[in-house]
C-alpha cells in the first residue's frame, strides 16, 4: 500500500512537472553512474566511506546474529545497538548510491549471495569487504556493458544489473528449496 501511495504522488508530480525534469527522473530511475559529476563526488564519496567503516565495525555483531539474537547477546553484544548499526549502516551506503545513482537493482541481492558462496563462509568480516570487492567489479562490468561499446546507445543500467542478477537469485531460492526437501524427506 506505501508502494502505491508513493507511485500515485510521484504520478501526481510528473503530471505538473516540466518535461525536462520528467525526462532527467526517468533516467535517474533506470540507474546510471554518468549522473555523479566531479563536484557531487567528494560527498559521494564521503558518505560511502563512513558507510563502509560503520559496516566493518558490525562484522562481529553480525556473526553472532547469525546463531540469534539470544546467542549475540550471551556473547556480550549490545543487541539494540548493534541493530542500530547495521541499519545505519546499510540505510547510508544505498541511500547514497541510489541518491546519487539511481535504484540499481539486483547488485545488493545477488552479489552477497555469490560471495557467501565463493567464499565457502558466512564470516562477515571476510564476506563484506568481498562483497563490496565483487560487487563495484559486477557493477563496473554492467556500466561496461550498458555503454554498448562502439555504439551511441546507452542501455538502462538496472536492465543489465537485473540480467547478472536474477539468475543468482533464482538459483539460490531453487538451491534452498532443494536442500530444504532433501533434509525433509
Amino acid at each position: 500500500m506505501v508502494g502505491y501511495m508513493t507511485g500515485s504522488l510521484v504520478s501526481i508530480l510528473m503530471h505538473f512537472s516540466i518535461p525536462d525534469r520528467i525526462q532527467t527522473y526517468v533516467n535517474w530511475t533506470f540507474g546510471t553512474f554518468g549522473g555523479v559529476t566531479w563536484s557531487q563526488m567528494p560527498l559521494f564519496a564521503v558518505a560511502i566511506l563512513i558507510g563502509l567503516v560503520t559496516a566493518s565495525m558490525v562484522a562481529k555483531p553480525l556473526n553472532a546474529f547469525l546463531l540469534g539474537e539470544t546467542y549475540a547477546r550471551s556473547m556480550g553484544v549490545d543487541v539494540r545497538r548493534a541493530r542500530w548499526a547495521i541499519l545505519a549502516a546499510a540505510s547510508l551506503l544505498a541511500g547514497a548510491v541510489t541518491a546519487f545513482c539511481g535504484p540499481i537493482g539486483f547488485l545488493g541481492v545477488a552479489v552477497p549471495h555469490l560471495c557467501r558462496i565463493l567464499l565457502g563462509t558466512s564470516d562477515h568480516r571476510y564476506l563484506m569487504p568481498a562483497t563490496a570487492l565483487l560487487g563495484a567489479a559486477l557493477a563496473l562490468v554492467a556500466d561496461v556493458i550498458a555503454q554498448v561499446p562502439g555504439a551511441q546507445v546507452v542501455l538502462p543500467l538496472n536492465a543489465i544489473t537485473a540480467l547478472i542478477g536474477a539468475p543468482v537469485v533464482v538459483w539460490v531460492i531453487l538451491a534452498r528449496r532443494n536442500l530444504r526437501e532433501t533434509f525433509s524427506a
